[in-house]
């Protein structure tokens, strides 16, 4: 099943179903609805880029008219009486074309929107991008808020079961009331746990909805782990990060593009102190009569042609304001390039340093979780033998789960190192082959 066909069958029903990464990420891709509009967008600038591309195309218009005169001149002749100057009625039917021979407005207009089209493809990669990357924040948030609710529970089940014992052995006498005391602490200490996990996952699930581009109280869940690796693959070293960033990422490309719109405007502005060449041919019939009562005989064929030449000598002050409009706008574009330019390589470094913290809280974490579990297993041993306490072997169950709640949450985190460290080198590429093999050595 497709991943739009699912998400209809949610839609619809309104149950629960779980999805992969991938599909996920395909879900977004065609839900979400800030995607519709950059692709509404970019298909807007792809028909403004057409139209200017044809600057040099004629206008062909029809003309229909038809015209009465309240108030004919006429002038007087000694001897002849009132001669009309003009008639009463007149009717008018042609087609006029204009050629443009050089329009300097043409030219520049085209080059500014073949920019301004780049740009919208540009930004419409980034907004893919932050898609993916809004999807796998929201996949992993929800399967960290699953673990942490399975663990919550299992330290309340083992801090139950370690008062029920603890209260059986206070009634026999074997302990003081204090050690009744510290055990009951214990277990209601875990209730709060409990319950802050529970809705943690509530709302990762809804923010999981939302990132699908559906409504946050449609139940989706995601289908994997927290040790499944992500579709992409990074590179070993930051310099290697860096050079693939120069030639992939989207906001780069998109700042480039801004600095060329820049320049495009202010051509498009001093396009307009350029004069203009203009032909023009006018093919009509018209007739003339005292009365409304035309005929075929009445009318009279003209056919004419000029060639026009329009100089802009004086337009108030439009002209040079436009000019000088542009000029400014292309320094801000030029600055807000810039800007973005050093916003992209902060965020690859701030993301490259997350991902080698992470990495090594995995590797540790994972070392905790290995000494938990086995002192876990030495626990269960020593009070089978009768060596240690009931109390000491829940407290070393409890130190299990709170070293797997810490793997769980630097798993996490470097799930969204990765996914942040792929955003800011420009590879999250949603047509990319996924990947869905769990990481060795975890």
């Amino acid at each position: 099943m497709k991943s739009s066909d699912i998400l209809t069958f949610l839609l619809i029903c309104g149950t629960a179903h779980s999805l992969t990464l991938e599909e996920s990420i395909r879900a977004a891709l065609e839900k979400r609805n800030d995607l519709m509009a950059a692709r509404s967008t970019l298909e807007s600038s792809t028909w403004d880029r057409r139209n200017a591309e044809l600057w040099f195309l004629p206008s062909v218009n029809a003309n229909l008219s038809f015209i009465r005169d309240y108030d004919v001149q006429v002038i007087e002749v000694a001897g002849m009486g009132s001669i009309p100057m003009g008639s009463e009625y007149v009717s008018y039917a042609g087609i006029s074309v204009d050629i443009p021979l050089f329009i300097p407005q043409g030219p520049a207009g085209y080059r500014l929107s073949v920019e301004t089209e780049n740009l919208f493809v540009s930004q419409l990669t980034s907004v893919e991008q932050d898609v993916v990357l809004d999807v796998i924040e929201a996949f992993y948030g929800v399967l960290l808020a699953q673990e942490m609710v399975m663990v919550s529970e299992e330290a309340l089940t083992i801090a139950e079961e370690g008062f029920e014992v603890a209260q059986a052995r206070f009634e026999a006498g074997i302990i003081s009331r204090f050690e009744l005391l510290q055990s009951e602490v214990a277990w209601e200490n875990r209730k709060p746990d409990e319950i802050a996990a529970r809705s943690g996952l509530h709302h990762a699930i809804a923010s999981f909805a939302v990132a699908l581009g559906l409504s946050d109280d449609v139940s989706v869940k995601p289908d994997g782990s927290l040790e499944t690796v992500p579709f992409f693959i990074l590179p070993e070293t930051y310099e290697e990060a860096c050079e693939i960033m120069l030639n992939s990422n989207p906001d780069l490309v998109t700042a480039a593009i801004m600095e060329e719109i820049g320049n495009a405007q202010v051509s498009m502005a001093s396009a307009a102190f350029y004069p203009s060449l203009i032909l023009q041919t006018d093919f009509n019939y018209h007739a003339m009569r005292d009365d409304w009562h035309f005929t075929s005989d009445d009318y009279e064929r003209n056919l004419c042609a000029s060639v026009m030449i329009q100089i802009p000598l004086f337009n108030g002050l439009n002209d040079i304001a436009g000019y000088n409009s542009a000029r400014a706008d292309r320094l801000a574009y030029q600055a807000n390039a810039g800007s973005l330019r050093q916003a992209t390589s902060l965020f690859l470094l701030q993301a490259w340093n997350s991902l080698i913290e992470a990495k090594e809280s995995v590797d540790a974490t994972s070392y905790t979780l290995r000494q938990a579990q086995e002192s876990t297993e030495i626990a269960i041993v020593s009070y089978e033998a009768g060596t240690i306490t009931r109390l000491d072997m829940d407290q070393a169950f409890l130190a299990f789960t709170s070293a797997r709640t810490n793997l769980a949450s630097a798993l996490y985190k470097l799930r969204i190192a990765e996914g942040h460290v792929a955003r800011a080198m420009g590879i999250l590429d949603p047509d990319l082959q996924f990947n869905t093999e769990p990481e060795e050595n975890i």
